[in-house]
């Protein structure tokens, strides 16, 4: 019989952060932020949303920080919208 793992409240933070891009952004729009250690993936979509964005972090401050100042800083970007979630285990 499996016994099942002994789940630990981690407590960490996490967001999905949706990006739309502006007019004639060019297809390199996302580069400047593969050196932001906070942004785990980068993700090109489809619909009404260009990319999603993972990022890994300690609590919501850090992911407003990250959103407003790395993310939304990048001249391409038009708009964005954010999904927190706090791990559970």
């Amino acid at each position: 019989m499996a016994v099942e793992a002994k789940k630990q409240w981690t407590g960490h933070w996490g967001a999905w952060v949706r990006v739309k891009w502006k007019q004639g952004a060019p297809e390199n729009a996302a580069a400047d932020w593969k050196n932001v250690k906070e942004i785990k993936e980068a993700w090109s979509t489809t619909g009404e949303w260009d990319c999603s964005l993972w990022l890994d972090i300690d609590n919501p401050n850090e992911i407003e920080r990250v959103v407003w100042r790395e993310i939304r800083g990048n001249k391409w970007v038009e708009k964005t919208d954010t999904h927190w979630a706090k791990k559970y285990w």
